[in-house]
């Protein structure tokens, strides 16, 4: 998935919850942290292995526990934005999220067809599909930071964030 959809899922889920702005929008920034194995020119590598970002992710957790208990629901929520990129990815291709415990990289590919007719049906199918993982790095990288479908699917889940901000401008202009 483009790095767009996975910084805007969390922002979006936070904001429901009630995080204020300025706190979601750091935290939102780090969902992208899986994708930083791109700027080694390998993708779905270590980084995106829940067990290698929890084992990252536990010191920063229980130094916050421990010293900062003002900041454990941020660090719980940060691990929680970056478990998410994980998540969107294992729906969207093959990915390594369980290694080192597993071998396989893991595809979790699930769809419903319609057939509309003189009889409708639904099929829906969910299939786990798994391939042995390879880390390999390219010679380049090229990926989109956003698609046509990413971007406007964004723009819904921003726009009442959007308008608020609209609405706050315009009141402070009158």
């Amino acid at each position: 998935m483009e790095p767009l959809v996975h910084f805007v899922v969390p922002f979006t889920a936070l904001l429901l919850f009630h995080v204020d702005l300025k706190k979601a929008l750091p935290i939102s920034l780090l969902a992208l942290l899986p994708d930083v194995d791109a700027l080694f020119l390998v993708h779905r590598s270590l980084s995106h292995s829940i067990v290698v970002m929890l084992i990252v992710a536990a010191p920063f957790l229980l130094l916050t526990y421990k010293f900062k208990p003002g900041l454990r629901s941020y660090a719980l929520l940060a691990s929680m934005a970056v478990a998410s990129h994980l998540i969107l990815d294992v729906f969207s291709g093959y990915t390594p999220i369980v290694w080192p415990f597993c071998d396989y990289s893991v595809w979790i590919k699930a769809e419903v067809e319609a057939h509309i007719g003189s009889s409708p049906s639904f099929s829906p199918s969910v299939q786990l599909l798994t391939k042995p993982i390879t880390f390999q790095q390219f010679q380049r990288l090229d990926a989109p930071l956003f698609t046509g479908e990413s971007l406007i699917v964004s723009v819904v889940l921003l726009s009442p964030v959007l308008l608020t901000a609209c609405k706050a401008l315009l009141q402070r202009i009158r």
